[in-house]
């Protein structure tokens, strides 16, 4: 009767179909399906066919008990075994990079067809990766270096069907971004972090997201139409003068102009200082139509151009759904001019023409300081927002309980156009989805 059994069950396995049984395989660590051609001779030689090789953290245990020589010869007796088509490879052994000849693996590799390549080193030190990467044979659609360099070789025709590429701690060509991201006619999305260029320009016809988390001097986008989420994160570039020299500037009109169809921003610290140093309207030219998300970290309001930078962007931007600001250091009391530019604000909806914020939903400030330029900016939301949900607000962890009360209870005051708004307060020890509630109840 047991033998019945196990010979049912083992029949029933072998029996699936090839693709049951390749998906199995795929997500097995590559030991692991190795180890399955020890269940039967039919078994033998399926897991040589899978289309995908990852060796991972999964795959360290075994690399540290084989020691570094012996994982490269099993890396690639993997690959010489492997007789199938080969659409995924992931390479991210943590501290076996030294012993990886990487020549040679890019060789093997450019043969096999891989569609989706991931080269994961260790931060420290920068490796060459083989010419052999920029080979026409690389049918890539996905790429992921980090830790590592390259050059690109003068006759490069580029990647045709490349949609996503992510860059982190990569030693870049000069000219990277403006002379070889072109070359990728489908490029989507564009991660870039800890990767300097001083001034990069971007410049695609498909790119549609950005994420830029590298120093930089200055920023072009001198072609990019359909580009729709752009994050330029902190890199704390200036953080040690404070503010970009004289002639390290962007002005916002033709900056955004660049961006006709941008929908989530995320502004920066050095993209901010970078526009703060520039000229700043009170309203774009052309308003940003599909803008719905903004993001404006560090933010400081006792400093005029970048409060003027917020006011600004608000104004242009007429279907805003999101808006979060996160204040910096409160190390002076906010200039009268500041107040009266965010006046403008407050007195935004008694102009002829003027309408904004009629779409807002979600209102959140980070590392809140109690000032009373901050409880101008909630009570316009609050007069403003027809639509408005939710604000949050989360004081800074040095704003003592007493200011936070009174902060809520003035918030929790103003007039509002919106019944179903409620004031969310974030304590510093609170998950987003642990916080108090204390929905607003209707003035009479």
């Amino acid at each position: 009767m047991t033998t019945r059994l196990r010979e049912s069950t083992a029949d029933r396995i072998s029996n699936l179909p090839d693709g049951a049984i390749e998906r199995i395989l795929v997500f097995l660590p590559i030991k692991d399906a190795a180890k399955t051609s020890l269940l039967s001779r039919y078994w033998r030689h399926r897991w040589r066919s899978i289309p995908q090789l990852v060796f991972d953290d999964r795959f360290a245990p075994l690399a540290k008990k084989a020691g570094g020589k012996d994982v490269v010869m099993k890396i690639y007796a993997a690959l010489l075994a492997h007789d199938g088509l080969l659409t995924k490879f992931e390479l991210s052994i943590p501290g076996y990079r030294r012993h990886l000849p990487l020549d040679l693996l890019m060789l093997h590799l450019s043969r096999k067809g891989v569609q989706e390549l991931s080269l994961l080193f260790e931060d420290y030190g920068s490796p060459n990766l083989h010419s052999s990467l920029f080979s026409a044979a690389f049918p890539l659609k996905r790429l992921e270096l980090k830790g590592c360099e390259f050059t690109v070789p003068s006759g490069f025709a580029g990647f045709s069907k490349l949609t996503f590429l992510q860059l982190e701690n990569v030693g870049l060509p000069e000219d990277f971004f403006e002379n070889v991201i072109p070359k990728f006619p489908l490029l989507e999305e564009l991660r870039v972090a800890y990767c300097d260029d001083t001034e990069p320009v971007f410049e695609s016809h498909s790119l549609k997201v950005l994420f830029f988390h590298s120093s930089f001097m200055n920023i072009c986008f001198k072609d990019t139409p359909v580009l729709s989420v752009l994050s330029v994160l902190d890199t704390d570039l200036f953080c040690g003068e404070g503010e970009p020299s004289e002639d390290d500037y962007l002005d916002m009109v033709p900056f955004f102009a660049s961006l006709p169809a941008i929908q989530q921003l995320n502004l920066g610290i050095e993209l901010l200082l970078l526009l703060a140093a520039g000229c700043v309207p009170y309203r774009l030219p052309t308003d940003l139509h599909h803008l719905e998300v903004l993001a404006v970290p560090r933010l400081r309001l006792d400093r005029l151009p970048q409060a003027r930078i917020l006011v600004c962007l608000i104004m242009s931007s007429p279907n805003l759904q999101t808006l979060t600001i996160q204040i910096d250091d409160d190390r002076h009391h906010p200039p009268s001019e500041v107040v009266a530019s965010l006046q403008q604000l407050l007195e935004a909806d008694d102009q002829p023409g003027v309408c904004c914020l009629q779409h807002l939903e979600e209102f959140n400030i980070q590392d809140g300081r109690g000032m009373q330029v901050e409880l101008d900016l909630v009570r316009f939301v609050l007069a403003t927002a027809p639509k408005l949900r939710r604000i949050s607000i989360k004081p800074h962890d040095k704003l003592s309980s007493g200011k936070v009360l009174k902060f809520l209870k003035n918030a929790a005051l103003c007039k509002r156009i919106s019944r179903d708004a409620e004031l969310r307060y974030v304590c510093e020890d609170e998950d987003e989805d642990e916080v108090e509630d204390a929905t607003m109840s209707p003035l009479h």
